[in-house]
């Protein structure tokens, strides 16, 4: 089942019972005294002089709850932090403010995964392998380790039981977004978490992560962006190998040489205009975690659980839409380029007024990427449907954007061929 339809249908069956609520009963229950609350605060007419302070009020109670239910929730308090087509920005900033503090999981449990993929005699395959793992996250943690023929690698497990949890928690979050559906209409929360359970859904088979690691390193990256290499007799659905990449952290080396933002981040901007509107190939989750420096002024990438893939006339469309919003087009109809690109549920002049309200009012005193978001924001105010694909991109670039700003960087949407990157020599 590698495709999109066959993981679909997984997803659904896994989540067809009723014994994923009776198991997450507790998380279930917790949910669902936190959805009576917001209930409670939206209770009543909203006008414009109270709807605030009853986001704000929300969005804590939600956020709070992913925080005390950990891990999926967790996520998906990261997935919705970038959406400003579904929720409104008070709930943004409350869910954008949540990091994921997993515990790490024993190494006798890590074991037992190695031993079931590996077979018994797993440890003959390396020199050695740290215990303690380097990072965790929600689905899995990574381990350093040398394999026998001296090469340094990263060793990627998913955590035990992370799968059911995830059935658990995925029926859970439908019956949530049932529930909650009819009480905001202004949110679009049935669609957004079927998207989010399905692409957990893939990550949580690495097999899917190789896949769109070679897929990903087949692009024609600058030679300033670095992708590790696979080392694939040792990957599996549950494990995921890659060559150890030296190096610190973006945002850690970034506070310590702040003179070097904006070469580095000009590097990793340039490689995400190339990605959306060049390749249509994208690395779907820019989270500054996924992101090193190495000795050679490289950009290393990590993580491609997620990616997004984009049709040649997908990658046509959006580019043209992407700059003609910027002015790179010359002369264009704004209104039109949306119908193109698959935006439903206005006319093209509906579609222009809007985005020229925004993005001549905004662009001057936030930068064009918060200009994005408050966009996105009007067009769910409107009722204008959103394709998902553009969704995606969004998401991508106003995180990226975001990371830039909180340094002090411009979001240059210089198209990708008509901006100068230094070379790696250069940069040194």
């Amino acid at each position: 089942m590698n495709n999109h339809n066959d993981y679909t249908q997984m997803m659904r069956e896994s989540i067809a019972g009723v014994s994923g609520l009776a198991a997450g009963r507790t998380r279930y229950l917790r949910a669902l005294t936190a959805m009576s609350r917001v209930a409670a605060v939206y209770a009543g007419g909203v006008g414009k002089d109270d709807r605030h302070q009853r986001h704000c009020r929300g969005a804590d109670i939600l956020a709070a709850l992913c925080r005390r239910n950990g891990a999926f929730w967790v996520k998906a308090a990261q997935f919705f932090s970038c959406r400003p087509d579904v929720l409104p920005q008070e709930y943004i900033e409350a869910f954008q403010a949540l990091q994921n503090d997993a515990a790490p999981v024993s190494f006798a449990r890590i074991e037992k995964v190695l031993r079931k993929s590996w077979g018994r005699d797993w440890r003959e395959r390396f020199r050695w392998i740290e215990e303690t793992p380097v990072a965790v996250a929600s689905i899995a943690q990574v381990h350093r380790a040398r394999l026998e023929d001296g090469t340094d690698v990263a060793v990627k497990v998913r955590l035990p039981g992370v799968s059911k949890l995830f059935e658990q928690d995925a029926k859970v979050f439908q019956v949530l977004a049932a529930i909650a559906a009819p009480r905001f209409r202004e949110f679009d929360l049935k669609q957004a978490i079927e998207q989010l359970l399905i692409m957990t859904a893939m990550e949580l088979d690495f097999r899917n992560e190789a896949a769109n690691t070679r897929r990903f390193s087949r692009q024609p990256h600058h030679d300033r962006i670095r992708i590790p290499d696979l080392i694939d007799g040792l990957c599996s659905e549950r494990i995921l190998v890659t060559s150890w990449e030296q190096g610190q952290r973006l945002r850690n080396h970034l506070d310590a040489n702040p003179e070097q933002a904006k070469d580095l981040l000009s590097v990793l901007l340039t490689s995400y205009l190339q990605q959306v509107t060049r390749f249509g190939v994208y690395q779907a989750d820019p989270h500054p975690g996924n992101f090193l420096v190495n000795d050679q002024g490289q950009v290393v990438i990590l993580d491609f659980g997620a990616i997004g893939v984009l049709t040649p006339d997908q990658v046509r469309r959006y580019s043209r839409l992407l700059y003609g919003l910027m002015g790179f087009e010359g002369e264009v109809d704004i209104g039109e380029l949306f119908v193109q690109a698959g935006f439903k549920g206005g006319s093209p002049e509906t579609l222009k007024e809007l985005a020229l309200f925004v993005l001549t009012d905004k662009v001057n005193q936030q930068g064009p990427v918060a200009a994005m978001g408050e966009l996105m924001q009007r067009f769910r105010e409107e009722r204008i449907s959103i394709p998902d694909s553009y969704i995606g991109i969004s998401r991508v670039l106003i995180t990226l954007g975001g990371f830039l700003m909180s340094y002090q960087v411009p979001f240059d949407w210089t198209p990708p061929e008509q901006r100068r990157v230094p070379s790696k020599g250069a940069a040194e």
